[in-house]
């Protein structure tokens, strides 16, 4: 049981950060305001000062140890709060990691 939920975290993660990646992504439909919302990978690089490569892996799951100073850094460049990720995060089952694994 241990081994699967420390393998579900890098995906739990990976499918909070899209979903509010894709709430960015409608909110910049809504508000027409390409400058302030962070909608894709390359905003949330330049927000952060990350690489493209390391916020792409962690996006895709292929990142297995998130340091916690770059997922908040991530979550800043989306202009997001931990807390706003935490509840996406706990809110995740099983059928949620089937469908990001079936995807992939």
């Amino acid at each position: 049981m241990k081994d699967e939920a420390v393998y579900n975290i890098p995906i739990k993660i990976a499918i909070a950060l899209s979903r509010l990646l894709e709430k960015n992504k409608a909110l910049q439909t809504d508000t027409n305001n390409e400058n302030e919302i962070a909608d894709s990978y390359n905003k949330i690089c330049l927000n952060s000062g990350l690489r493209k490569a390391t916020v792409s892996d962690i996006f895709n799951a292929k990142s297995t140890n998130v340091r916690a100073s770059t997922l908040v850094l991530v979550l800043k460049g989306m202009n997001y709060r931990f807390q706003d990720f935490a509840i996406i995060y706990d809110s995740l089952n099983k059928s949620d990691i089937d469908l990001f694994l079936k995807k992939k």
